[in-house]
């Protein structure tokens, strides 16, 4: 059984679309489209459920959200059902391949964060990308930490552990209010 620790979170259902049980997933990222033939998985009353993707049944909205259409999910009723759902990804998935993986930054979103210099630990909790420089929003010192993704503040990156060993000066804390 899948635990909602040994996943990603790629996205989010915002509504459902036509009358033929599609939906309209907001992303994270364009995990959902790279890994289509993946199970997504959908926290239904907090238990991760598998859900596959239809053939075809994936499609570009914009540049932030698909049209999804899930295997046995055939009505509108079915649809509305899943709206508000938070879609994941297992994280086994992005290691299945082996070798050199190139990794896609918005994957640390979930991530462990450890500050090596005062021991506390914290989570990813959204990326953002500013014009090419990307931030980690981290959950961290009781507050949310703007963190640029840098080799200056990021010591190294797990990807398989799901951890980041980080060093976060008090200073930029301070910045973050």
């Amino acid at each position: 059984m899948v635990r909602e620790e040994d996943c990603i979170r790629i996205g989010s259902v915002s509504k459902a679309h036509g009358l033929r049980g599609a939906v309209v997933v907001v992303a994270d990222s364009n995990l959902i489209e790279r890994y289509a033939d993946k199970p997504v998985f959908l926290l239904l009353e907090g238990t991760p459920v598998p859900f596959f993707i239809a053939e075809g049944g994936l499609a570009t909205r914009n540049h932030v959200s698909y049209i999804v259409k899930f295997d046995y999910v055939d009505t509108l009723a079915g649809a509305e059902r899943l709206v508000g759902c938070d879609v994941f990804l297992e994280k086994k998935v992005l290691f299945e391949e082996g070798g050199e993986e190139e990794y896609d930054v918005f994957e640390l979103n979930g991530f462990v964060v450890k500050d090596e210099l005062s021991g506390e630990e914290g989570e990813v909790v959204d990326v953002l990308d500013y014009a090419g420089n990307v931030m980690l929003v981290v959950s961290i010192f009781g507050k949310e930490v703007l963190l640029p993704f840098s080799e200056v503040y990021i010591l190294e990156v797990d990807w398989e552990e799901g951890k980041i060993a980080a060093s976060i000066p008090a200073e930029l804390v301070d910045l973050n209010g």
